[in-house]
């Protein structure tokens, strides 16, 4: 669990870094994801659910993104990658 926890805040540490505003909030439930408003991308995460899936959440939000250019490419590569839990 603390393997998740490390990555899920590397991930949002990350998503952060990027411009990516996050916000997270008792969404009990309901699907948090990433959205844009404007031209401002917002990523919910849900904190009623449990660390492996907020993790989850986050890591398919991220996952549709491009990172090729980042300069965080290498390590979104691993972080994103399933099957590493």
């Amino acid at each position: 669990m603390i393997q998740t926890l490390d990555r899920l805040e590397r991930l949002l540490e990350i998503a952060s870094e990027e411009g990516i505003s996050v916000r997270c909030e008792w969404l009990g439930g309901v699907r948090g994801g990433l959205v844009r408003i404007g031209k401002t991308p917002i990523l919910f995460v849900d904190e009623s659910l449990s660390v492996t899936d907020q993790f989850e959440q986050v890591r398919g939000s991220l996952s549709l993104l491009d990172w090729c250019e980042s300069e965080w490419r290498d390590e979104m590569s691993q972080l994103l990658e399933l099957g590493h839990l």
